[in-house]
């Protein structure tokens, strides 16, 4: 055979086998559609509250999402890539690498879909028009809804640092608990939604967690009075999860139902 031909024939061979190397590489690492979860919410109620893994490693799977911090040091908010902490005197921080998550949820932001001029009236009217805005998606589906604009005011809370013997998180809310009012307060909003039937793998509806464009106040959402602003929608179809290996997770008793807890503290 030519010589000229065998090495033409080399080169489309190594072409070839570069592009389905580079495809296989980037199906492998798409998250776009992938939520990524620590843990599973039934075992966080319970008091599942050691790290499971660093922030430096949870940051590799989204650049989106929400979750607290070893201990339940706080209320996390991630946003653009950046974990950050709405601490139980009301500051926010940015978490370094090294610290530990116990629970949270991630997914790399690919929007989807996006609601225009959002005027609502209070948390329940906000999260009924995010309800109608997924519906012709397809309720089944998880949704991170990156919410943008201005509140009049807003209520968000923290939690205090726990220490062991870890108490189920219904005591830690009671007596625990940090509540913040900010008036005039313009940032985003992270909400995920699960459905239904990942009830107590995670809880079912809408989570939110509010940050603000100053970096000053934030935490999960309690409520608000009117707000203004706009959404971007993100449709997730795929789910993975880490678990605990600990003691704790390993004897834990999952038989008890937790809906009502974990409505309870939403």
């Amino acid at each position: 055979m030519n010589k000229k031909i065998v090495f033409v024939l080399i080169i489309i061979g190594l072409v070839a086998v570069s592009a389905v190397s580079a495809q296989n590489s980037l199906l492998l690492n798409n998250n776009d559609d992938s939520m990524y979860q620590v843990s599973l919410m039934q075992a966080f109620m319970h008091g599942e509250y050691n790290g499971v893994i660093t922030v430096g490693d949870f940051k590799t799977h989204g650049d989106i999402g929400l979750g607290t911090f070893e201990g339940v040091n706080g209320e996390m908010i991630v946003l653009d890539g950046v974990v950050y902490q709405a601490a139980a005197d009301g500051s926010i921080n940015v978490m370094p690498d090294n610290e530990t998550i116990p629970f949270a949820t991630i997914t790399k932001f690919d929007e989807d879909g996006n609601i225009t001029n959002i005027t609502a009236k209070n948390f329940d009217d906000l999260t009924s028009q995010l309800d109608k805005a997924i519906e012709k998606y397809g309720t089944n589906n998880m949704y991170v809804i990156k919410i943008k604009g201005d509140f009049s005011n807003i209520t968000v809370r923290s939690v205090e640092k726990q220490e062991k013997p870890y108490k189920e998180f219904t005591e830690v809310a009671k007596v625990d608990q940090k509540v913040f009012n900010h008036t005039n307060q313009t940032g985003t909003v992270v909400a995920i939604y699960f459905p239904e039937y990942m009830n107590e793998l995670n809880m079912h509806g809408w989570h939110l967690h509010f940050l603000s464009d100053n970096k000053t106040t934030g935490g999960h959402v309690l409520g608000f009075n009117n707000f203004r602003g706009s959404g971007q929608i993100d449709e997730i179809h795929e789910f993975s999860m880490i678990l605990p290996t600990d003691d704790t997770f390993v004897k834990m008793n999952f038989t008890e139902d937790m809906t009502n807890k974990i409505s309870s503290v939403e």
